[in-house]
Formats: C-alpha cells, sequence, structure tokens
C-alpha cells in the first residue's frame, strides 16, 4: 500500500486520488510519492493548477453524520504487535463508506492515539466474537497475511432456528457460493466459488462452525441453505434491508475461538470470546 504523507485525522485514514488536468479547489490535496510527479512529498498542491501528467495526492474526506453506535469492543489481549478484542454485535469491524467512526478500527485509534491500528479481516457488521488488529506498521503483514492463506484456526457458535440433521461429530461441507454485485444476498449456485466448512451439534439448536475458507455471508448462506437460518439474521432467507439504527434483533453468531501464530516469537496462540464463560451461552446444554 502506498504510504500517505499526512496522518489519520481523528482515527480516520486519508484517501488517495490521482488527479488530472485542474486541481480542484474544493479541499486540500497533498502530492504523494510518484517518481515523474512535479511536487515534493506532502506538498499541499494549489488548487486551480494545470497538471501535466495524471498526480498522485492524498486529502482528508468529512464523513457524513452518523448514527452513534451503543456498543464498544472488549480489548481480550495485547502483545507481538496485535490487539485481540471481543467485538459487539452491530459495529461494523472496519469502515465501510456508510460507516466510519462508528467502527471498531475507528473507535480503538481514537481511545488509543494509534493510528497504526489495522484490522487484520473482518466480522460482519451483525456478527459478534472475536477480531484482531495489527498494532504496528511492522507487524501488520505477518498478521494480514495468516488471515488471507488460510493459516489462521476460527471456531464461530451459531443459534439456528430450526434442527439440523447433524450430530456432535464434525461434518465438513462444501457448498458454492456466487456473490452477484449490487446484491446483499450471497446465492448458492454452481457457478461459484467452492465453500468449505466444518460443523457439529452443540444441542438441538446450537451449533459449532469452522469454515475453513473465507467467502462473503459463508456461515449465514450456509445454515439458510441447510434450512435453518441463523436467529436474527437480517438478510437470509429474507432480506429486510439494511437498518443500520436498529439494535432490537441480534444476530445469534458469534467468532467463538481465535489461534494463530505472534510476530516475531512464532508462538502458536488461542484466545476465547469471555461470551463463552457466560451461563448458557445461547442455550447450550454443556
Amino acid at each position: 500500500m502506498a504510504k500517505a504523507p499526512i496522518p489519520a485525522r481523528e482515527g480516520i485514514s486519508p484517501t488517495r486520488v490521482v488527479l488530472r488536468g485542474t486541481v480542484p479547489g474544493d479541499r486540500s490535496y497533498y502530492a504523494g510519492s510518484a517518481g515523474d510527479s512535479s511536487f515534493e512529498f506532502g506538498q499541499i498542491i494549489p488548487a486551480g493548477t494545470q497538471l501535466a501528467r495524471p498526480t498522485p495526492a492524498w486529502f482528508h474526506d468529512d464523513p457524513p453524520a452518523e448514527p452513534h453506535i451503543p456498543f464498544e469492543p472488549s480489548p481480550v489481549y495485547e502483545g507481538h504487535g496485535l490487539l485481540v478484542v471481543d467485538k459487539p454485535p452491530f459495529l461494523p469491524s472496519t469502515p465501510n463508506g456508510r460507516l466510519v467512526r462508528n467502527t471498531v478500527q475507528t473507535r480503538i485509534r481514537v481511545q488509543r492515539g494509534n493510528d497504526d491500528i489495522v484490522a487484520a479481516h473482518r466480522l460482519d457488521r451483525l456478527t459478534s466474537g472475536l477480531l484482531a488488529l495489527s498494532t504496528l506498521p511492522e507487524s501488520r503483514g505477518f498478521y494480514q497475511q495468516q488471515f488471507a492463506q488460510r493459516h489462521v484456526r476460527k471456531r464461530y457458535r451459531a443459534q439456528v432456528s430450526a434442527p439440523l440433521d447433524l450430530s456432535e461429530k464434525w461434518r465438513t461441507i462444501v457448498l458454492p457460493m456466487l456473490k452477484v454485485k449490487g446484491e446483499r444476498q450471497v446465492r448458492v449456485d454452481k457457478r461459484g466459488k467452492p465453500t468449505v466448512t466444518r460443523a457439529r451439534l452443540i444441542d438441538e439448536r446450537l451449533l459449532e462452525l469452522e469454515p475453513h475458507t473465507g467467502h462473503t455471508h459463508q456461515l449465514r448462506v450456509l445454515c439458510a441453505h441447510l434450512g435453518a437460518p441463523i436467529v436474527g439474521d437480517d438478510t437470509y432467507p429474507v432480506d429486510v434491508g439494511l437498518q443500520l439504527d436498529n439494535y432490537s434483533t441480534e444476530l445469534k453468531l458469534c467468532a467463538t475461538e481465535l489461534e494463530l501464530r505472534l510476530w516475531r516469537s512464532g508462538e502458536l496462540a488461542m484466545w476465547s470470546s469471555p461470551r463463552l464463560a457466560e451461563a448458557g451461552f445461547w442455550g447450550s446444554a454443556e
């Protein structure tokens, strides 16, 4: 990723753009790094300048007003350039266009005064549980690559709306999923990418799930396809539309366990969501 010439502002990273023609006067643009640029790195490019060639630049956007999301992540572990938190439902992991300030990444940056904090992966906005963030630029690639290369073990619990034909033994389920641009729902479609999930029952309507691939909405699509949508799902099997300020129905899907290797030490570390310690976690009979 290209280095920004200006720091984040209120936890929000600057935006990169390539300017062409006349430099607009709507905001301040700071020159990015380019070998053929007429401007020094970090220099403000004057409004009205006629550019002889495309010029990379950075600027601070002013996000529109957002509804305040009244939930906060809880720290679980910090060390080795890593921060693991327990994410509440309704709070996005990272900025997504609609929500920028009200995200785990932005809030933690502001709280800790550290603009280098970056999520190493994502959980859906409605999903709760363990989320890993790098806290140092040097450790960022190490953790992100573990997730990208599927070297991380993740385990989830889901409370479903109907009994399933599963047992307490792990079963591997392969299902093709297709994400169509512009549609919220992911389809089960033979033209899609194969997804791999291990699943087992804890009790009649409580599942443990281990995704071995990372497709959008993989676990939610799987449960709906099997005839037992996850309790509280606003998209499967029926898409009720995006409701960012509706906190009345919790999606009963939680990332309960996370296992990965620590930067520099190479040690394998594992964490459990504090929700597992709650009595009768989502109806578990354990």
